[in-house]
């Protein structure tokens, strides 16, 4: 509810006592505050506007006012309206921003940056989001029973300070093993989190591999310098990927399908990767080109579409998908 002239002026007046810290109670406010009305020569109000006028205050700033003794003041000496506000804009913002990062909700990063909106909405938007009764708009997938956000905080840390990590890693189908890393950069697939570092055990030409997050048992900071890749760039590392897969040295593929309907739509709508042409389309077959790295991840995207796609290019791309399909086939043989 907007603000009145009226209002902002008793809010002002209740401000000021307020700030005193030395608590006041209802009834000394509002004489205060109908001594300053009188002598502006405007009526004076009762002291349950005044009650409204602290709870207003509280829903309409960034200000937490307590009562003790049946006293009022602000819970710390910094508060006062005057202090900037958030506009409703800016809160309900931050309010879909709590909305969605509440995903990581029990872990230490949503912890510090549920800290961090508290610090910035000490007001009612944020009892509001923390209210049983608060309804939430923006529903995020279920997150795996391992994705590795707990180690989120570590491995950013890692990247942006440059400071090595040792961790303890378990790859599939091996024993934990410690290695130490040099962090660059951190890929969420598949409600899976995933680190590009690189492996100071390996060559320096190997360049960074990939790890994921929830293979890691334990991580603490590495008294080993910080490696850093020249050649490495987060903007076009995942750039010919699908998923999360990459090949260090190699040159990625130029892949021409047809699709057939009832795909044709869903495919022009929702692109099989960022760099996909349509090349030609008609009611009937749409031909369509990308440019990916060969992967296991290229080859089951094509399967799953069945006989609605077929491999145009390159050569060695359509053998392998027959391949696969001619397998497929015998182990359905009836």
């Amino acid at each position: 509810m907007p603000i009145t002239k009226n209002a902002r002026k008793r809010h002002n007046i209740i401000d000021g006592l307020l700030r005193s810290h030395r608590g006041y109670t209802i009834k000394e406010i509002a004489q205060q505050v109908n001594e300053q009305l009188e002598q502006d020569g405007d009526a004076p109000v009762s002291e349950r506007m005044i009650y409204n006028d602290i709870k207003n205050m509280q829903e309409e700033y960034p200000v937490n006012i307590t009562r003790k003794d049946g006293r009022f003041m602000y819970e710390t000496r910094d508060e006062s309206i005057e202090n900037r506000p958030l506009s409703e804009e800016d809160r309900k913002l931050l309010e879909m921003g709590v909305q969605t990062f509440s995903v990581f909700k029990g872990s230490a990063l949503f912890r510090k940056f549920n800290d961090v909106i508290t610090r910035l909405m000490t007001g009612s938007v944020l009892r509001r989001l923390h209210s049983a009764d608060q309804t939430r708009y923006i529903q995020i997938g279920e997150m795996a029973e391992n994705t590795g956000h707990e180690w989120i905080e570590s491995v950013y840390q890692g990247i942006t300070e440059q400071q090595a990590l040792r961790i303890t890693y378990k790859s599939y189908g091996r024993e934990a093993r410690d290695i130490t890393v040099s962090p660059y950069l951190l890929k969420e697939f598949r409600n899976i989190w995933y680190m590009v570092a690189f492996d100071h055990a390996d060559g320096a030409n190997t360049g960074p591999k990939i790890m994921k997050l929830n293979r890691i048992l334990r991580i603490e900071k590495a008294t080993d310098a910080y490696i850093r890749d020249e050649n490495f760039n987060g903007e076009d590392y995942f750039k010919y990927t699908l998923g999360v897969f990459h090949q260090t040295g190699s040159e990625p593929i130029e892949v021409k399908l047809q699709i057939e309907q009832p795909l044709i739509e869903l495919l022009a709508e929702n692109k099989i990767h960022p760099s996909m042409e349509i090349i030609e389309k008609t009611s009937d077959a749409m031909t369509i080109s990308f440019t990916v790295y060969d992967s296991p991840e290229l080859r089951a995207r094509i399967l799953s579409y069945g006989a609605k796609a077929r491999v145009l290019s390159p050569e060695s791309l359509q053998v392998t998908i027959a391949e696969e399909i001619r397998k497929m086939g015998a182990v359905y043989e009836v």
